[in-house]
């Protein structure tokens, strides 16, 4: 007769695995991590090839003045952007010699390259100061045209004489530029000295932190590798504030999703002598989670495409991107580490589970386990003490706390959501928005913009027909401002007319 033993399987421990399996796959994922980690880093400094911070990337898909932006596509083959030069002299007015050295200055600026063409000075009614309107082509912009036209302007008229500024929306194109440039290595600095410091804090580690930190910067590499390629395939539009705030987005999520698995893992390892079964628990409940929470963000994110202002459709997919290769890197590239090094990460205060000879002198003399308890429930942390208070007194916490915040949301009755002028987007002192003060001071509102109206041709052409002698008066109408006046063009379909903008 065969006698069967019956074997009881311990429960939360799976089957054991051959050591060198459990070194190996964390090494080939720590290899592939660190290689599109690598990639990554190199793809930052192209990121700029595919960034763009048009006007239309941060204006509403159907405004009129998008609609009007590629309309004009449709009438000429340069993109012109303009800017314009304002000035005051030294003696108050304007004179004939004045205005000789600014023509003279005209004809230098135009054999600038990336110069259209540029009109000649216009002087303020009030004849303290001047304007010149230059038309710059887009791409020299990007490169550096407007600094060019500052310099002309500096060596031809001196300071001691004249105080210039250049401004207008290619200058002020040009401080978004300068404003966007390096900020992705500025908020990323900030970002991982700051994420140190928590975890420093949380942890009281000495190399767990820089774990974290490893497994961040690889999800952001590997983010912005995908999203080059988006972007340069033109799925998605790419601009410098979705990129700054992609840098933040992932290193905070990446961060925050790792503090849920190795709160996971310490604990395990509190109550386990394998390091390898602790880390497949705490993988395994951590990443419900982590997931749920990661896609609920993802998701939210996508709904930005159902936005009406452009930067909000171009940040939703590049954002949804980072958050998925922030759960990704949390999932496989962190835990790999952590099963690399072991214990070890968390140095000095390295979590121990109890040793059998401890347990068993536990269960043999229960006043060491009483005297035990007492003293670790002498150890209360902070945060016990406050669940306690909040326990012990809910009602009125609640009401406290609803109390503060109402006080706090007050400011909200002051907000004024009319927007933020286009000179005041860029923080500090600029030669632009000293430019637009100026030109405020001396010149009607818009002057240094000239607005472009689009009108079907048909429409044009019935009520000229039917308004000759409004037409004909219009034309003995002085102009204040000759260098402005409106230039149409006609193309089979469509006529375009160049205005000033004036305050209404």
């Amino acid at each position: 007769m065969t006698t069967k033993t019956a074997t009881t399987k311990t429960p939360g421990r799976s089957r054991p695995q051959p050591g060198w399996i459990r070194i190996l796959i964390p090494a080939i994922l720590v290899l592939v991590w660190l290689g599109v980690t690598a990639v990554g880093g190199q793809t930052f400094g192209k990121v700029g090839e595919v960034t763009t911070n048009d006007q239309t990337t941060f204006l509403p898909a159907d405004a009129e003045s998008t609609r009007a932006l590629e309309l004009g596509e449709g009438f000429s083959d340069d993109d012109s952007i303009p800017a314009t030069l304002i000035g005051e002299p030294a003696s108050g007015e304007v004179d004939e010699q004045a205005l000789g050295e600014l023509e003279a200055l005209v004809g230098q600026i135009n054999e600038l390259d990336g110069v259209d063409r540029s009109l000649p000075p216009q002087i303020s009614e009030d004849g303290e100061a001047f304007q010149v309107l230059v038309l710059m082509e887009e791409a020299a912009v990007e490169d550096g045209a407007v600094a060019e036209l500052r310099g002309l302007v500096d060596a031809e008229l001196s300071a001691q004489e004249w105080t210039t500024h250049v401004t207008g929306p290619a200058a002020l194109s040009d401080d978004f530029a300068n404003a966007f440039a390096g900020i992705d290595g500025l908020l990323l600095l900030v970002a991982v000295i700051t994420v140190f410091v928590i975890l420093v804090v949380v942890y009281r580690s000495v190399l767990l932190p820089f774990l974290v930190l490893l497994s961040s910067i690889a999800a952001l590499s590997s983010a912005i590798t995908v999203i080059f390629q988006l972007a340069k395939m033109e799925w998605i539009t790419l601009n410098g504030q979705a990129q700054g705030i992609l840098s933040i987005l992932v290193i905070g999520a990446a961060t925050d999703y790792s503090l849920l698995l190795v709160a996971r893992y310490r604990e395990e390892l509190l109550a386990r002598e394998n390091r390898f079964d602790a880390l497949w628990i705490a993988w395994r409940r951590s990443t419900p989670a982590i997931l749920a929470s990661g896609g609920t963000v993802a998701a939210a994110l996508l709904c930005l495409l159902f936005s009406d202002l452009n930067s909000n459709r171009a940040l939703g997919p590049v954002a949804s991107t980072g958050i998925v290769f922030a759960m990704l890197a949390t999932l496989t590239f962190l835990p790999a580490m952590l099963a690399l090094f072991g214990r070890p990460v968390f140095w000095p205060k390295v979590p121990h589970a109890p040793r059998p000879a401890v347990e068993q002198a536990q269960a043999l003399n229960p006043d060491l386990q009483t005297r035990r308890t007492k003293h670790t429930s002498r150890r209360r942390t902070l945060w016990a003490v406050v669940a306690e208070k909040v326990r012990a007194r809910p009602r009125v916490i609640w009401l406290v706390v609803t109390g503060l915040l109402l006080v706090a949301s007050v400011g909200v009755l002051d907000l004024k959501a009319e927007g933020v002028p286009q000179s005041e987007q860029v923080l500090g002192q600029t030669d632009a928005k000293d430019g637009q003060s100026m030109l405020q001071e001396h010149f009607d509102a818009g002057t240094g913009a000239p607005a472009n109206v689009f009108v079907p041709a048909e429409e044009l052409a019935e009520r000229s027909r039917s308004s000759r002698p409004a037409t004909a008066s219009a034309r003995s109408t002085r102009w204040p401002r000759p260098a402005l006046r409106p230039r149409v063009s006609r193309t089979p379909t469509r006529w375009t007319a160049t205005t000033s903008s004036r305050s209404r």
